[in-house]
């Protein structure tokens, strides 16, 4: 095959491109043939074996117009009628997928580059006389923002590409004319292409990549290594306590009870019985946000709340590593005689402890810390739920059903009386004793866990159904007498031993 042929059979296979197209990509081979011919000295036939085919080199370029050659034979068919059942695959595809995609790259995109704006707080590290830390803090914190910055480059590259592909996709189903230009005008759109364009600021961009991974290193170990170490100026930061405290005398007489309610966004919350007749709260806190509590006599209820404004983190540096130091707290302290009902509390990021207590129902939410539940009697249901920490339930008395659940973290239930126990774990152990010890009448226990063993001893419940994925199931009683009406244990990869039937 000489240069003509070749030349022929790509000018063939580009048939249903428009005749100006085909005359750009003929005349960029011609060029080719020229230059090997002329200037390096090669044959025509060495030059179209260092080449790709006719068909190949035209299946790539119509790609690149968005035209696929496999549906398209002609210029007519090019831009013919709309495929019907393209369209319904199009249609669904935008409702399930790109419904969601485009607007939360975009989305993350906004996200990243709107947090750089908290550089403001970082610059105010410099201000008045900075200490060894706060300079430290100001070049670590700074490299974060480059390599934040450089990130954002990256999906912001990803999300471009993405519209891109769709819409080309969109415009190949309803077959828009002229959509080779408008294909090759996107491909222009790139911040990749930009930067290539810009050779001086790609080096400028490789330069604050390497340096920013070097001062991230350097500073990081005198951070939080070395003498200056962040997590110890910061744990010693002054808290204030604020003391709220009304006397119930007259319902603990009257034997009214009370509710209790919480809705914290970041806070560890006590609740413990005390001598007296008045109702403590006990505020500790670093930085005072929107704290708000409600003594309502009428309806008997304590409500607490807390709102961080997530723009605090924005633009306060301290706040950031406040993170290190004494966590806000609520310590609400019962008087003893008080009846209570129910108890509802709720923290995004704090530990709950509630302590001797005797309630209605209990409900306690948290996202990230530790549930301690000890000594206590309810009348109704416990339920648990936390998804960054253990559960500890221990010497609790109650009459219907425990529900407890955590995403990573350990569950342990001690010296536990209720009718109906479900228990799930994510990533931890269920450790479960002395479950109705006295009067052996627990009726369901389900225990569910994906990696961690469940290890049960003296547990009293006729029907048990223990699932783990990665770990092993231990179930052991002293009563051998105690027979299960139902006994289900699974595990992928670990063992079972049990002396219960």
């Amino acid at each position: 095959m000489n240069k003509l042929d070749f030349l022929r059979r790509l000018d063939k296979e580009l048939g249903i491109l428009d005749n100006e197209e085909k005359k750009e990509i003929l005349a960029f081979y011609e060029e080719r043939f020229y230059t090997g011919t002329i200037y390096e000295n090669k044959t025509e036939e060495e030059v179209i074996s260092e080449l790709e085919s006719p068909e190949v080199i035209a299946k790539n370029v119509l790609s690149e117009y968005g035209v696929s050659p496999k549906y398209v034979k002609t210029k007519e068919e090019r831009y013919a009628g709309v495929d019907f059942s393209k369209l319904i695959v199009l249609l669904l595809f935008d409702l399930f997928i790109v419904s969601w995609l485009i607007p939360t790259l975009y989305s993350i995109v906004f996200s990243i580059f709107a947090s750089l704006l908290s550089y403001v707080g970082v610059i105010g590290l410099l201000f008045g006389s900075p200490s060894t830390t706060d300079e430290f803090l100001f070049a670590f914190s700074t490299a974060g923002y480059v390599l934040l910055f450089l990130f954002g480059l990256i999906v912001l590259e990803l999300t471009i590409y993405t519209t891109k592909k769709i819409i080309i996709y969109h415009m190949n189903v309803f077959k828009i004319r002229n959509r080779d230009k408008i294909t090759k005008k996107l491909h222009r759109i790139s911040v990749d292409g930009w930067f290539r364009k810009h050779k001086t600021v790609s080096s400028i961009k490789t330069l604050m990549f390497v340096g920013s991974l070097v001062v991230l290193a350097y500073t990081g170990f005198h951070l939080f290594m070395g003498e200056t170490n962040i997590f110890n100026e910061y744990s010693n930061q002054p808290q204030t306590t604020d003391v709220y405290a009304q006397d119930l005398n007259n319902d603990i007489v009257a034997m009214e009870s009370w509710e209790i309610i919480t809705d914290f966004d970041y806070m560890d919350i006590e609740i413990i019985p005390v001598l007296g007749t008045e109702i403590k709260i006990t505020h500790k806190y670093e930085e005072f946000h929107d704290f708000e509590i409600d003594i309502n006599d009428d309806t008997n209820t304590l409500t607490i709340s807390n709102d961080v404004p997530s723009i605090t983190f924005w633009y306060d540096i301290d706040s950031i590593f406040s993170f290190f130091g004494q966590k806000d707290s609520v310590v609400i302290e019962i008087p003893i005689d008080l009846l209570l009902e129910d108890i509802d509390l709720t923290t995004a990021n704090g530990e709950v402890v509630l302590i001797d207590v005797e309630i209605g129902e209990l409900n306690i939410s948290t996202m990230n810390g530790k549930i301690r539940v000890d000594s206590i009697t309810v009348s109704g249901d416990i339920n648990i739920t936390t998804s960054n920490g253990e559960i500890s339930i221990k010497d609790v008395t109650g009459t219907y059903e425990l529900y407890a659940k955590t995403s990573n973290g350990r569950i342990i239930v001690k010296n536990v009386e209720f009718t109906k126990y479900y228990l799930y774990s994510s990533n931890g152990r269920i450790i479960l004793e002395d479950l109705n010890v006295t009067n052996q009448d627990g009726l369901i226990l389900d225990a569910d866990t994906s990696n961690g063993d469940i290890e049960l001893i003296d547990v009293y419940v006729k029907d048990v159904s223990l699932d783990t994925s990665n770990g092993d199931i231990d179930y052991h009683n002293t009563d051998l007498s105690f027979k299960l009406d139902r006994f289900v244990k699974e595990t992928s990869i670990g063992e079972i031993s049990s002396n219960v039937d």
